[in-house]
């Protein structure tokens, strides 16, 4: 007989705190998608001078980018302690350390000309997207319920790279800080509903 992994349901006053932190992933989950469609929305309105900030709206947008991807950072080191399948977990800490230092590099390149971050910037966009790909590949392999939080990592790894990657981004961390919160299966069907609309609106607005 195969073993089956599987992760176990803790119950009384130990369900209660993984609840508690998983609700706090959603949150940060929740935020970072809202700014990541604020920011693209102001990115194509303002059209900001975004590498080489002077304005106010140039600034603007690159605190609203740099804080999307910090956020994205401590949503995934807070699922990473009670993840939807145990398994691979850690690409979610990975992932979340390279989102920090994605943000954290973006911030200290284009708003203070700190030119050698830089290499935080693009070595952190390059963790993000191994750790969520990862992540996200393992989960869906899985044989639990948790598998379909996978879905949700695979559709955010192209935020890492942002123009439209950041816009599919948005959606699936909106989206997926609801199915943390519900666990039900029509959140993954909106997931993939949305990304028609989505690819129509990125096409009309990139091209």
């Amino acid at each position: 007989m195969v073993a089956t992994h599987h992760v176990e349901t803790p119950v009384g006053a130990g369900a209660e705190a993984v609840d508690r932190m998983r609700r706090r992933a959603a949150f940060w989950f929740g935020l970072s998608g809202l700014g990541a469609l604020i920011g693209s929305g102001i990115f194509l309105l303002v059209e900001p001078t975004y590498y080489e900030a002077e304005s106010f709206g140039d600034y603007i947008s690159v605190v609203t980018l740099s804080g999307v991807f910090v956020a994205t950072g401590i949503a995934l080191a807070i699922l990473w302690r009670h993840p939807p399948v145990e398994r691979g977990s850690w690409f979610l800490l990975l992932a979340g350390i390279g989102a920090a230092a994605e943000g954290l590099g973006n911030l200290l390149e284009d708003a203070f000309d700190v030119e050698a971050a830089v290499w935080a910037f693009l070595g952190g966009g390059v963790l993000m997207m191994i750790g969520l790909l990862v992540a996200g590949v393992v989960a869906l392999a899985d044989n639990t319920e948790g598998r379909w939080s996978g879905l949700f990592l695979l559709f955010a790894v192209p935020g890492a790279m942002l123009g439209f990657g950041l816009v599919m981004m948005g959606f699936s961390w909106l989206l997926f800080a609801l199915w943390i919160a519900s666990r039900h299966r029509g959140v993954v069907v909106a997931l993939l509903a949305a990304t028609l609309p989505a690819l129509a609106t990125a096409t009309y607005l990139y091209l």
